[in-house]
């Protein structure tokens, strides 16, 4: 697996240079300690995220399948640090081992409605942690154009075309989930209003509902 993962990070790298990458960052967001923030993004949504966040300390969570443990290698590689585990296997362990990794100094990333959906539908891992830690919750779109929906995955993953238009847009915070505020149900709202700002800015248009481009 660790030559799976090797070539895969090199394949990312190369195939990344060939994307026209946006990255626009709401002053407020800019302005968080860069330590202390949790950013949320969908799972079909998070190729983009890779290149636009590399060597930031900001650790990612992934399965403890077979899947899972080559995406750890891969995201290693690219700078990342890594907590094993998900909502469905390990949960509570690695919720407890990303705290301690955020208190060490990182933030996090989360796909909110990984590893395995409902499709934009947050679990309360992300939320859990901001009140424990008092850090705000940042929600994070991608998009691109012209694009490729993989309708054979749950999330339908969207691949961005060699040489696309792509944008990565970080949101405005949400300061009072810290205090146990915020429902899933809000978060994932205010992360599909700016996944459709995103697309409209590039001029695509997609159904939240079959994640086919209209």
């Amino acid at each position: 697996m660790g030559f799976i993962s090797s070539l895969s990070s090199v394949v990312i790298r190369v195939y990344s240079r060939t994307l026209r990458i946006e990255k626009n960052v709401h002053p407020e967001a800019a302005a968080l300690d860069p330590a202390k923030v949790l950013y949320a993004f969908w799972h079909g949504r998070q190729f983009l995220l890779v290149p636009s966040f590399r060597h930031e300390g900001i650790a990612v969570m992934t399965d403890l399948s077979w899947a899972g443990r080559i995406q750890a290698g891969v995201m290693t590689r690219l700078g990342y640090p890594v907590v094993r585990g998900s909502s469905r296997r390990g949960g509570t362990r690695a919720l407890a081992e990303m705290k301690r990794t955020l208190e060490s100094g990182c933030s996090a990333a989360f796909a909110v409605d990984g590893p395995s959906g409902p499709i934009y539908k947050s679990k309360p891992g992300i939320l859990y942690l901001a009140q424990k830690l008092g850090y705000p919750i940042v929600p994070v779109a991608t998009t691109a154009r012209p694009s490729w929906r993989i309708r054979s995955t749950w999330c339908f993953y969207m691949m961005p075309a060699p040489f696309s238009k792509c944008l990565v847009m970080v949101g405005k915070p949400i300061a009072r989930a810290t205090d146990g505020a915020l429902e899933a149900e809000e978060l994932d709202d205010i992360l599909m209003e700016l996944t459709r700002a995103t697309d409209e800015r590039v001029g695509l248009e997609v159904s939240a509902e079959q994640g086919t481009e209209a």
